[in-house]
Protein backbone atom coordinates (compact mmCIF):
# COMPACT_ATOMS: atom_id res chain seq x y z
CA UNK A 1 0.00 0.00 0.00
CA UNK A 2 2.96 2.52 0.92
CA UNK A 3 4.67 1.64 -2.50
CA UNK A 4 1.66 1.97 -4.42
CA UNK A 5 0.49 5.28 -2.88
CA UNK A 6 4.33 6.11 -3.15
CA UNK A 7 3.52 5.84 -7.17
CA UNK A 8 0.32 6.72 -6.97
CA UNK A 9 1.90 10.43 -6.14
CA UNK A 10 4.52 10.44 -8.51
CA UNK A 11 2.02 9.85 -10.82
CA UNK A 12 0.35 12.51 -9.87
CA UNK A 13 2.77 15.14 -9.70
CA UNK A 14 4.03 13.84 -13.96
CA UNK A 15 -0.22 14.60 -14.16
CA UNK A 16 -0.09 17.61 -13.18
CA UNK A 17 3.49 18.79 -14.41
CA UNK A 18 2.33 17.45 -18.03
CA UNK A 19 -1.13 19.20 -17.74
CA UNK A 20 0.92 22.63 -16.53
CA UNK A 21 2.86 21.86 -19.82
CA UNK A 22 -0.14 21.36 -21.78
CA UNK A 23 -1.53 24.06 -20.67
CA UNK A 24 1.47 26.53 -21.58
CA UNK A 25 1.81 24.93 -25.20
CA UNK A 26 -1.88 25.63 -25.98
CA UNK A 27 -1.51 29.43 -24.65
CA UNK A 28 1.36 29.79 -26.92
CA UNK A 29 -0.23 27.98 -29.75
CA UNK A 30 -3.22 30.63 -28.75
CA UNK A 31 -0.87 33.18 -28.88
CA UNK A 32 0.92 32.40 -32.07
CA UNK A 33 -2.55 32.00 -34.18
CA UNK A 34 -3.74 35.62 -32.78
CA UNK A 35 -0.27 36.90 -33.61
CA UNK A 36 -1.15 35.23 -37.37
CA UNK A 37 -4.58 36.59 -37.66
CA UNK A 38 -3.38 39.97 -36.69
CA UNK A 39 -1.13 40.45 -38.95
CA UNK A 40 -3.12 38.99 -41.54
CA UNK A 41 -5.46 41.32 -40.65
CA UNK A 42 -3.01 44.57 -40.61
CA UNK A 43 -2.14 43.51 -43.79
CA UNK A 44 -5.15 43.86 -45.32
CA UNK A 45 -6.24 46.85 -43.82
CA UNK A 46 -2.88 48.85 -45.06
CA UNK A 47 -3.57 47.06 -48.32
CA UNK A 48 -7.04 49.07 -48.33
CA UNK A 49 -5.04 51.98 -46.99
CA UNK A 50 -3.03 52.06 -49.69
CA UNK A 51 -5.85 51.97 -52.27
CA UNK A 52 -7.46 55.10 -50.54
CA UNK A 53 -4.60 57.07 -49.84
CA UNK A 54 -3.00 59.08 -52.97
CA UNK A 55 0.13 61.21 -52.97
CA UNK A 56 0.06 64.60 -54.66
CA UNK A 57 3.22 66.85 -56.21
CA UNK A 58 2.02 69.81 -54.69
CA UNK A 59 -0.84 70.56 -51.63
CA UNK A 60 -2.74 74.28 -51.58
CA UNK A 61 -4.33 75.53 -49.15
CA UNK A 62 -7.67 77.66 -49.76
CA UNK A 63 -8.80 80.44 -47.35
CA UNK A 64 -11.12 83.39 -46.47
CA UNK A 65 -14.23 84.31 -44.36
CA UNK A 66 -16.93 83.47 -46.80
CA UNK A 67 -18.94 86.61 -46.51
CA UNK A 68 -20.60 84.87 -49.63
CA UNK A 69 -20.80 80.98 -48.80
CA UNK A 70 -21.94 79.97 -52.16
CA UNK A 71 -19.79 81.59 -54.56
CA UNK A 72 -16.77 80.41 -52.15
CA UNK A 73 -18.08 76.82 -52.44
CA UNK A 74 -17.91 77.00 -56.22
CA UNK A 75 -14.47 78.74 -56.65
CA UNK A 76 -13.18 75.59 -54.23
CA UNK A 77 -14.80 73.58 -56.27
CA UNK A 78 -13.16 75.06 -59.33
CA UNK A 79 -9.41 74.56 -57.56
CA UNK A 80 -10.56 71.36 -56.34
CA UNK A 81 -11.30 69.97 -59.87
CA UNK A 82 -8.28 72.04 -61.31
CA UNK A 83 -6.45 70.02 -58.69
CA UNK A 84 -6.98 66.50 -59.66
CA UNK A 85 -5.91 67.49 -63.06
CA UNK A 86 -2.82 68.69 -62.11
CA UNK A 87 -1.63 66.36 -59.12
CA UNK A 88 -2.35 69.13 -56.56
CA UNK A 89 -4.57 68.79 -53.25
CA UNK A 90 -6.28 71.68 -52.27
CA UNK A 91 -7.70 71.74 -49.28
CA UNK A 92 -10.34 74.40 -47.37
CA UNK A 93 -8.43 75.47 -44.26
CA UNK A 94 -11.41 75.68 -41.61
CA UNK A 95 -13.50 73.56 -42.87
CA UNK A 96 -16.31 71.46 -40.92
CA UNK A 97 -14.30 72.81 -37.57
CA UNK A 98 -16.21 73.03 -34.55
CA UNK A 99 -14.46 76.21 -33.46
CA UNK A 100 -14.71 79.84 -35.99
CA UNK A 101 -11.15 80.86 -36.36
CA UNK A 102 -10.05 84.19 -37.89
CA UNK A 103 -8.81 84.98 -41.33
CA UNK A 104 -5.32 85.50 -39.50
CA UNK A 105 -6.02 82.27 -37.42
CA UNK A 106 -6.57 80.74 -40.72
CA UNK A 107 -3.33 82.02 -42.37
CA UNK A 108 -1.29 80.94 -39.60
CA UNK A 109 -2.58 77.55 -39.69
CA UNK A 110 -2.14 77.34 -43.62
CA UNK A 111 1.91 78.92 -42.93
CA UNK A 112 2.55 76.07 -40.33
CA UNK A 113 1.21 73.32 -42.25
CA UNK A 114 4.12 74.50 -44.88
CA UNK A 115 1.57 74.28 -47.48
CA UNK A 116 2.98 74.60 -50.92
CA UNK A 117 0.69 77.39 -51.65
CA UNK A 118 -2.22 79.38 -50.55
CA UNK A 119 -5.23 80.71 -51.99
CA UNK A 120 -6.63 84.01 -50.23
CA UNK A 121 -9.09 86.53 -50.26
CA UNK A 122 -7.60 89.63 -47.96
CA UNK A 123 -9.80 91.66 -46.16
CA UNK A 124 -7.31 94.71 -45.94
CA UNK A 125 -5.94 93.96 -42.80
CA UNK A 126 -2.43 94.97 -41.98
CA UNK A 127 -1.96 91.13 -40.07
CA UNK A 128 -2.93 89.63 -43.33
CA UNK A 129 -0.61 92.17 -45.92
CA UNK A 130 1.89 91.06 -43.26
CA UNK A 131 1.31 86.74 -42.80
CA UNK A 132 1.43 87.21 -47.23
CA UNK A 133 4.67 88.71 -46.62
CA UNK A 134 5.45 85.76 -43.97
CA UNK A 135 4.65 83.02 -46.32
CA UNK A 136 6.44 84.39 -48.76
CA UNK A 137 9.61 84.41 -46.45
CA UNK A 138 8.68 80.61 -46.00
CA UNK A 139 9.14 80.07 -49.91
CA UNK A 140 4.57 79.49 -49.73
CA UNK A 141 3.53 81.36 -52.83
CA UNK A 142 0.20 83.40 -52.32
CA UNK A 143 -2.48 84.16 -54.61
CA UNK A 144 -5.11 86.59 -53.93
CA UNK A 145 -8.39 86.30 -55.07
CA UNK A 146 -11.89 88.47 -55.17
CA UNK A 147 -10.12 90.87 -53.56
CA UNK A 148 -6.28 92.17 -53.97
CA UNK A 149 -3.55 93.11 -51.65
CA UNK A 150 -1.12 94.82 -53.93
CA UNK A 151 1.02 96.04 -50.87
CA UNK A 152 1.81 92.54 -50.34
CA UNK A 153 4.58 90.10 -51.87
CA UNK A 154 1.34 88.00 -53.52
CA UNK A 155 2.40 86.52 -56.63
CA UNK A 156 -0.78 86.96 -58.75
CA UNK A 157 -4.05 88.04 -58.18
CA UNK A 158 -7.43 86.26 -59.76
CA UNK A 159 -10.49 88.43 -59.74
CA UNK A 160 -12.60 91.20 -62.10
CA UNK A 161 -11.62 94.27 -63.08
CA UNK A 162 -13.46 96.69 -60.51
CA UNK A 163 -13.38 99.59 -62.62
CA UNK A 164 -15.43 97.66 -65.46
CA UNK A 165 -17.70 95.86 -62.81
CA UNK A 166 -18.77 98.99 -61.76
CA UNK A 167 -19.48 100.36 -64.92
CA UNK A 168 -21.32 97.16 -65.56
CA UNK A 169 -23.83 98.09 -62.58
CA UNK A 170 -24.19 101.36 -63.88
CA UNK A 171 -25.70 100.50 -67.39
CA UNK A 172 -28.18 98.53 -65.52
CA UNK A 173 -29.09 100.94 -63.35
CA UNK A 174 -29.65 103.19 -66.63
CA UNK A 175 -31.93 100.68 -67.81
CA UNK A 176 -34.51 101.13 -64.49
CA UNK A 177 -33.85 104.55 -63.94
CA UNK A 178 -36.36 106.15 -66.26
CA UNK A 179 -37.46 109.76 -66.24
CA UNK A 180 -37.39 112.07 -63.27
CA UNK A 181 -35.83 111.80 -59.83
CA UNK A 182 -34.58 108.53 -58.46
CA UNK A 183 -32.54 107.41 -55.30
CA UNK A 184 -29.93 104.81 -56.30
CA UNK A 185 -28.66 102.75 -53.08
CA UNK A 186 -24.97 100.90 -53.44
CA UNK A 187 -24.30 98.09 -50.43
CA UNK A 188 -21.17 98.92 -49.45
CA UNK A 189 -19.12 95.96 -46.89
CA UNK A 190 -18.78 98.22 -43.59
CA UNK A 191 -15.72 96.16 -42.19
CA UNK A 192 -14.19 96.13 -45.57
CA UNK A 193 -10.60 97.89 -46.15
CA UNK A 194 -10.83 97.03 -49.52
CA UNK A 195 -10.93 99.59 -52.33
CA UNK A 196 -12.14 97.94 -54.83
CA UNK A 197 -15.70 98.39 -53.61
CA UNK A 198 -14.95 102.07 -53.94
CA UNK A 199 -13.99 102.03 -57.72
CA UNK A 200 -16.92 99.83 -58.16
CA UNK A 201 -19.31 102.92 -56.57
CA UNK A 202 -17.53 105.43 -58.57
CA UNK A 203 -17.69 103.51 -61.74
CA UNK A 204 -21.62 103.51 -61.22
CA UNK A 205 -21.67 107.17 -60.62
CA UNK A 206 -19.67 107.92 -63.49
CA UNK A 207 -22.06 106.26 -65.73
CA UNK A 208 -25.24 107.87 -64.34
CA UNK A 209 -23.58 111.25 -63.90
CA UNK A 210 -25.66 112.58 -66.51
CA UNK A 211 -28.64 111.88 -65.02
CA UNK A 212 -30.95 113.49 -62.47
CA UNK A 213 -30.86 110.81 -60.14
CA UNK A 214 -29.32 110.76 -56.54
CA UNK A 215 -26.59 108.00 -55.69
CA UNK A 216 -26.34 107.26 -52.45
CA UNK A 217 -23.80 104.54 -50.84
CA UNK A 218 -24.81 102.81 -47.70
CA UNK A 219 -22.60 100.64 -45.64
CA UNK A 220 -24.04 97.16 -44.26
CA UNK A 221 -22.99 95.65 -41.08
CA UNK A 222 -21.10 92.57 -41.96
CA UNK A 223 -20.56 91.41 -38.44
CA UNK A 224 -23.26 89.06 -38.78
CA UNK A 225 -26.03 87.71 -41.68
CA UNK A 226 -28.51 88.73 -39.02
CA UNK A 227 -27.21 92.30 -38.75
CA UNK A 228 -26.61 92.83 -42.15
CA UNK A 229 -30.07 91.44 -43.32
CA UNK A 230 -31.19 94.42 -40.44
CA UNK A 231 -29.65 96.74 -42.75
CA UNK A 232 -30.90 96.04 -45.46
CA UNK A 233 -34.32 95.49 -44.07
CA UNK A 234 -34.45 99.30 -42.54
CA UNK A 235 -33.48 100.66 -46.11
CA UNK A 236 -35.99 98.73 -47.85
CA UNK A 237 -38.76 99.53 -45.19
CA UNK A 238 -37.72 103.83 -45.10
CA UNK A 239 -40.60 105.47 -46.30
CA UNK A 240 -39.62 109.02 -45.65
CA UNK A 241 -36.38 108.51 -47.68
CA UNK A 242 -37.23 105.64 -50.07
CA UNK A 243 -34.43 104.48 -52.66
CA UNK A 244 -35.85 103.24 -55.82
CA UNK A 245 -32.72 100.87 -57.01
CA UNK A 246 -30.81 98.59 -54.46
CA UNK A 247 -27.76 97.77 -56.37
CA UNK A 248 -26.24 94.69 -54.00
CA UNK A 249 -22.46 93.88 -54.51
CA UNK A 250 -22.44 90.22 -53.09
CA UNK A 251 -24.64 87.61 -53.34
CA UNK A 252 -24.99 87.56 -49.41
CA UNK A 253 -26.82 91.05 -49.86
CA UNK A 254 -28.88 90.00 -52.69
CA UNK A 255 -30.52 87.15 -50.75
CA UNK A 256 -31.56 89.51 -48.25
CA UNK A 257 -32.53 92.26 -50.31
CA UNK A 258 -35.23 89.49 -52.28
CA UNK A 259 -36.16 88.53 -49.33
CA UNK A 260 -36.98 91.67 -47.50
CA UNK A 261 -39.00 93.11 -50.65
CA UNK A 262 -41.15 90.36 -50.81
CA UNK A 263 -41.85 90.48 -47.08
CA UNK A 264 -42.79 94.13 -47.34
CA UNK A 265 -44.41 93.94 -50.51
CA UNK A 266 -42.16 96.47 -52.25
CA UNK A 267 -41.96 94.14 -55.09
CA UNK A 268 -42.31 96.42 -58.53
CA UNK A 269 -41.31 99.45 -56.59
CA UNK A 270 -37.75 98.76 -55.35
CA UNK A 271 -35.74 97.33 -58.59
CA UNK A 272 -32.70 95.30 -57.24
CA UNK A 273 -30.02 94.71 -58.93
CA UNK A 274 -28.01 91.65 -58.30
CA UNK A 275 -24.88 89.97 -57.56
CA UNK A 276 -24.37 86.09 -58.77
CA UNK A 277 -26.45 83.31 -60.14
CA UNK A 278 -27.44 81.19 -57.47
CA UNK A 279 -30.52 79.32 -57.75
CA UNK A 280 -32.55 81.56 -55.41
CA UNK A 281 -31.61 84.38 -57.64
CA UNK A 282 -32.55 83.08 -60.94
CA UNK A 283 -35.39 82.40 -59.79
CA UNK A 284 -36.18 85.73 -58.14
CA UNK A 285 -34.94 87.10 -61.92
CA UNK A 286 -37.90 84.42 -63.54
CA UNK A 287 -40.44 86.08 -60.87
CA UNK A 288 -39.70 89.93 -61.44
CA UNK A 289 -38.27 90.26 -57.99
CA UNK A 290 -34.91 90.98 -59.27
CA UNK A 291 -34.28 93.03 -62.31
CA UNK A 292 -31.20 91.59 -63.25
CA UNK A 293 -27.51 90.33 -61.61
CA UNK A 294 -24.02 90.32 -62.36
CA UNK A 295 -22.41 86.77 -62.25
CA UNK A 296 -18.66 85.30 -63.03
CA UNK A 297 -17.78 81.98 -63.19
CA UNK A 298 -16.57 81.28 -60.09
CA UNK A 299 -15.32 77.72 -61.19
CA UNK A 300 -12.93 79.46 -63.85
CA UNK A 301 -11.95 81.40 -60.82
CA UNK A 302 -10.50 78.87 -58.58
CA UNK A 303 -8.98 76.90 -61.41
CA UNK A 304 -6.99 80.17 -62.00
CA UNK A 305 -6.01 80.30 -58.61
CA UNK A 306 -4.49 76.83 -59.15
CA UNK A 307 -3.07 77.50 -62.64
CA UNK A 308 -1.03 80.50 -61.07
CA UNK A 309 0.53 78.27 -57.87
CA UNK A 310 1.19 75.75 -60.34
CA UNK A 311 2.66 78.09 -62.75
CA UNK A 312 4.65 79.98 -60.43
CA UNK A 313 6.38 76.93 -58.21
CA UNK A 314 7.40 74.75 -61.97
CA UNK A 315 8.75 77.95 -63.65
CA UNK A 316 9.62 80.74 -60.82
CA UNK A 317 7.74 83.49 -62.78
CA UNK A 318 3.57 83.73 -63.12
CA UNK A 319 1.32 86.53 -64.39
CA UNK A 320 0.37 89.18 -62.08
CA UNK A 321 -3.46 89.49 -63.51
CA UNK A 322 -5.65 86.77 -63.74
CA UNK A 323 -9.14 88.65 -64.88
CA UNK A 324 -12.50 86.42 -64.97
CA UNK A 325 -15.11 87.61 -67.37
CA UNK A 326 -18.13 89.33 -66.36
CA UNK A 327 -21.93 88.69 -67.60
CA UNK A 328 -25.14 90.04 -66.80
CA UNK A 329 -28.30 87.94 -66.11
CA UNK A 330 -31.94 89.85 -66.54
CA UNK A 331 -35.13 88.68 -67.85
CA UNK A 332 -34.29 89.04 -71.43
CA UNK A 333 -31.87 85.97 -71.24
CA UNK A 334 -32.14 84.08 -68.13
CA UNK A 335 -34.19 81.26 -70.40
CA UNK A 336 -31.30 80.84 -72.54
CA UNK A 337 -28.76 81.16 -69.46
CA UNK A 338 -30.84 78.52 -67.58
CA UNK A 339 -30.52 75.73 -70.91
CA UNK A 340 -27.00 76.63 -71.16
CA UNK A 341 -26.66 75.98 -67.45
CA UNK A 342 -28.51 72.69 -67.82
CA UNK A 343 -26.44 71.16 -70.72
CA UNK A 344 -23.22 72.04 -69.07
CA UNK A 345 -24.11 69.93 -66.20
CA UNK A 346 -26.04 67.15 -68.74
CA UNK A 347 -22.24 67.13 -70.68
CA UNK A 348 -20.46 66.69 -66.81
Amino acid sequence: MKIFGREWVINKREVIMFAAIISIAAGFIIIFIGMLFYKNRAAQVNAADSQNYQKYKYHYAIISEEADALLWEAIYQGALEKGKEQDVYVEKIGRDLSVSYSLKDLMKIAIAAKVDGIIIEPNGEEDITGLINEAEEMHIPVVTVLRDDPESSRKSFVGINSYSQGQTYGKQVLEVIGEGNRKITVLLNSDSKDAGQNVIYSGIREMVSDYDVEVEPVKVNTQSTFSSEEDIRNIIRDSRNPTDVLVCLTAADTLCARQAVVDYNKVGDIDIIGYYDSELILSAIELGIIHSTMTIDAKQMGAYCVEALTEYRENGKVNEYFTVDISIISSENIGEYLKEDTQDDHDR
